[in-house]
Parts: C-alpha cells; sequence; structure tokens
C-alpha cells in the first residue's frame, strides 16, 4: 500500500504506522498519540487494518462510520466493485446485539483523542487466538481483495475528504 501511494501520491499526506502490543492493551497506538509525530490536530483519519487476512464468509466489517458518517459514502462507492461482502456495524455503543469494537484495536486511542477513524477487521474466525491461527491459514485471495478495497476506499476519501 505504501509503495502504491508512493507512486500515485495522494492530495493529503499519509503516514503508514505499525503498532506493537495492541493485545497486550494498545500500546504501541496508545504511545503514538500520547508521542505524536505531528500535531495530533493534523490528523484527519485514522484507518485501521485488523483481522484482514481469512474469513470463511468472504466478508468484511468497516467499523466507525457510526461515529464519523461523513465517511460512509465514500467507502461504499469503493465496495460497489469489489467481490466481498462489505458490513457495516460493531460501532454503535447502543448495539447491543454485536460487541463494540471502537476500543478494541488499534483505532481505540485515536478514538478517544477525538480522531476519526474507520476499521478494516472481520468478526472471529474459527481460528481466532487459538494455536491454529498460522500464516499458513490466510486467504491470499480474500486478504488481496480487503487490500483493494481499502487502498480505493483511501483514494476515495482522499480525493472527497468530506467536513464533519
Amino acid at each position: 500500500m505504501a509503495k502504491h501511494f508512493k507512486s500515485h501520491q495522494p492530495e493529503h499526506s499519509i503516514i503508514f504506522a505499525a503498532f506493537d502490543a495492541e493485545e497486550l492493551g494498545l500500546h504501541g497506538s496508545k504511545f503514538f498519540v500520547e508521542n505524536p509525530p505531528i500535531p495530533l490536530e493534523n490528523i484527519q483519519l485514522n484507518f485501521n487494518f485488523d483481522m484482514i487476512s481469512r474469513n470463511p464468509k468472504n466478508e468484511i466489517y468497516v467499523v466507525g462510520t457510526y461515529p464519523y458518517p461523513q465517511f460512509k459514502p465514500l467507502v461504499e462507492k469503493a465496495a460497489k466493485t469489489s467481490p466481498l461482502k462489505v458490513s457495516y456495524g460493531h460501532d454503535n455503543p447502543n448495539d447491543k446485539t454485536k460487541d463494540y469494537w471502537m476500543f478494541s484495536s488499534n483505532n481505540g486511542p485515536f478514538h478517544k483523542k477525538g480522531i476519526p477513524n474507520i476499521t478494516f477487521s472481520e468478526e472471529d474466525h474459527p481460528s481466532y487466538h487459538k494455536p491454529t491461527d498460522d500464516f499458513e491459514n490466510i486467504n491470499p485471495t480474500f486478504y488481496k481483495n480487503v487490500a483493494k478495497l481499502i487502498q480505493k476506499t483511501i483514494e476515495n476519501i482522499d480525493q472527497n475528504f468530506p467536513t464533519k
């Protein structure tokens, strides 16, 4: 993705960051927002990718469009051409039918700071947090399709950045 955006310059700056210790308490992303390389007010949107390499239902969730609805039409535009089943949810604290994910991944520290964020993730796959959750079980086609969806979403938002 970084290589793509290096050769296809976006209108807005992009920082690619890989955070560590998510499972241990979001330590990497917490450190980032507490010690940002640029002023936090300059970060207009955080994209978070968590568990995007396998799903038996060919489904990816986009989380964050409930609190930040201005981004949903741009995600939907990218999703129209995707072979994936794109679902929304896990971001409404009043929806008791789904777990609330706005603080469950590296998007959480950004959300706490009031920085809009969009997370791409899947609901738990059969090997989630089990010894069988190995690299060999990644579905390359699913992963590539998710990566294409994310890239198109970033491009749509970059070219049509909505105001609140």
